[in-house]
Parts: C-alpha cells; sequence; structure tokens
C-alpha cells in the first residue's frame, strides 16, 4: 500500500496522517527504460549464470496441510487487505508464501526497501509465535532468481521479493508508475533492484509468475483486485472506490499469469482501499490481533511510524483497514469469528 503526495476528490472516512513524497520525473526514467515512442529499447537480456547466495541449512517444510501462495504490490497490502486469512492459514500449519511485486520504495532507494522488508519479516513472526529470524537466499525461478525470505523457526512460511522500483513517474496521483506502466503500455520494460537486477517486458513478467505458480504448486493463490476499471492515470487517492495502480496493474499480471498456468487451486480476490469505504466486519478479537500485527511491521517503516511518533494505534485509512477484509466478488462468504471458523 503506497500512500500519496496530495489528491483530490471525495474525501474519505479517515484523515491521511503521512503523505508520499513526489520523485523528480528524470530520476524516475533512471529506474524505467525509454518512454518516448520510438526509443532505442536494449535487445532482451540473455539469461546468464547467477549464483544465488547460499542458504543456511535448514529443515524442510511440511506442507501436507496445504499451500497459500499471495500475490501482493507493496509490503504490508497482506497484512492490510489479506489479513485475518495470512494469520489463520499459518496458524492452522500450511504453508504461506507471499510474493511482493514492488520493493515499495516509494522513489526512496533500497534502504528504504530493506526497512520495509525487515519490518514484513517481523510481522510473519508474530502471526507464527517464532523469533524473528530468517534465512535469506536466491528461490530460481526458470532463468530468474528473486530474493526468498524463509522463517527458520517455520520454514513453511517465504516471503519472495522481485523487487521491482516504485517511485511515480510523474508528481504522484494521476501519473503511473513502473509496475502499471509495464502493465499497460506496449513495449515497456522495468529493472528489477539488487542483489538479482533483471529486466522485464510485461510479458517476461507474466510468464515468470507462471513459472513461479507451476513451481510452488499451490492449493489457494491469493491476489488483490483487478476488477477496477478506472484507468490508471484518472485514479486518484481519497476518491470512492478508486485503488493504487499497483494494486490493480499487478492483481491483472497475476490473473494472466494463472491463465498460462491452470491448476486444482482457488482463486480469492481481496478488496484493497475501498473496503474503508463499507461495514467494519472483523470482530474485536480478530480486529486487535490484526493492529498488532500491522503495527509491528510498522515499527520498521519510517514513513508508517515515524522516529519520535506514537504508534500505539493505526491513524488514516489504516484504522479502518485493521477492523474490515473484504473479497472482490460479490457472493464471497461472509468473514466468520474467529472461534466460529471451520
Amino acid at each position: 500500500m503506497i500512500f500519496p503526495p496530495s489528491a483530490s476528490g471525495p474525501l474519505f472516512r479517515r484523515p491521511i496522517r503521512r503523505s508520499r513524497l513526489p520523485v523528480n520525473f528524470l530520476a524516475a526514467l533512471a529506474l524505467v527504460l525509454p518512454m518516448a515512442a520510438g526509443a532505442v529499447l536494449p535487445a532482451p537480456r540473455q539469461a546468464a549464470p547467477k549464483t544465488a547466495a547460499p542458504a543456511v541449512p535448514q529443515a524442510a517444510a511440511d506442507c501436507t496441510a496445504g499451500k497459500v501462495l499471495s500475490f501482493v504490490a507493496h509490503p504490508d497490502d497482506d497484512l492490510l487487505f489479506m489479513n485475518p486469512d495470512q494469520d489463520d492459514a499459518i496458524r492452522q500449519g500450511r504453508c504461506v508464501h507471499t510474493v511482493y511485486l514492488t520493493a515499495g520504495d516509494r522513489g526512496k532507494g533500497l534502504d528504504y526497501t530493506l526497512a520495509r522488508e525487515r519490518g514484513i519479516k517481523a510481522a510473519y513472526a508474530d502471526m507464527a509465535g517464532t523469533a524473528d529470524a530468517w534465512n535469506t537466499d536466491g528461490l530460481a525461478v526458470g532463468a530468474h532468481i528473486l530474493v526468498r525470505h524463509t522463517l527458520r523457526a517455520n520454514p513453511r512460511i517465504q516471503l519472495i521479493m522481485l523487487r521491482l522500483p516504485d517511485p511515480w513517474l510523474g508528481t504522484g496521483w494521476g501519473s503511473l508508475t513502473p509496475l502499471s506502466r509495464l502493465e499497460s503500455v506496449p513495449h515497456a520494460r522495468v529493472r528489477s533492484y539488487a542483489p538479482y537486477p533483471d529486466i522485464y517486458t510485461r510479458g517476461e513478467l507474466v510468464h515468470l509468475l507462471a513459472d513461479l505458480i507451476r513451481q510452488e504448486r499451490p492449493q489457494d493463490v491469493r491476489l488483490m483486485d483487478p476488477s477496477i476499471t478506472i484507468p490508471y492515470r484518472s485514479l486518484c487517492w481519497r476518491c470512492a472506490g478508486h485503488d493504487h495502480p499497483d494494486h490493480i496493474a499487478g492483481a491483472r499480471l497475476v490473473e494472466a499469469a494463472m491463465a498460462f498456468a491452470p491448476g486444482p487451486y482457488s482463486r480469492t480476490a481481496y478488496l484493497n482501499y475501498p473496503s474503508q469505504e463499507l461495514q467494519a466486519n472483523l470482530n474485536a478479537e480478530q480486529t486487535a490481533r490484526k493492529t498488532a500485527i500491522y503495527l509491528r511491521y510498522a515499527q520498521d517503516d519510517p514513513l508508517s511510524c515515524p522516529p519520535g511518533t506514537d504508534c500505539s494505534a493505526p491513524t488514516g485509512p489504516e484504522a479502518a483497514w485493521v477492523s474490515r477484509q473484504y473479497y472482490a466478488r460479490p457472493g464471497s462468504r461472509t468473514l466468520q469469528a474467529l472461534g466460529a471458523r471451520p
């Protein structure tokens, strides 16, 4: 979930506490390959030999209880929009592998990305009830290598990072991001961050995600909401029914990958920003736990919880999101209290 520098349109119910700093347009172009029509694009990279970081020996994960493969745009999207489902899956002993499509860096670079990754790792360790200690290595998927974090005390939990850069390619809302540009502009390309920098076209990214689905063999695939039809450049912050372009673009790319990698898995899409416009549907116990998990993440995100700030409770739209979880498709089951779930 990314927060904007400014916007216009009907106000949501909650005040927005923080803002996202705009990035210089030319600096953003340094992360994304040439946009101008007729610009000379480099030839697709040949698959060069890559060496994954050696993994610390760990127990093999037992996924006999099932595997959930979740795709989100940014670190914390899963905590705000897919919980308590993610938390429940962990407590049921299922393998929970979560894929983060962007670095979530907001144009601030890899240091901020790593801070958010520390936060998301801490939150998942809290959900698992274990020490916040992880092994990090490279996950080979076809010709690509992705960063993978595996929880040492519970190797059923893995966080997989594509680290695609994530600035606005302009002054904020009303402009594209690298992911939404890749999804919507023919011949667009984007280069991922270290330690495994790679260049992707839309087709290459879709096929990577399809290969990952085949390789993971999940029973359940979770994604964000691909159904919002508002053009990316018309989306605005604080406008009812609108969502972040990365949420929509990422979900559309995952849907395209699922078409290439069909299988006997369920598909669940989650409502994101617009969920705050609906009634709270989590009970007090669920809300308290979801809040605590999100706040554990926020401790490591200096934009979510700036140094010296009282971060004992979420503010802004997060205060609404932590008491809600909605599915993006009509007819989904109503969320039940924790004790009433099968």
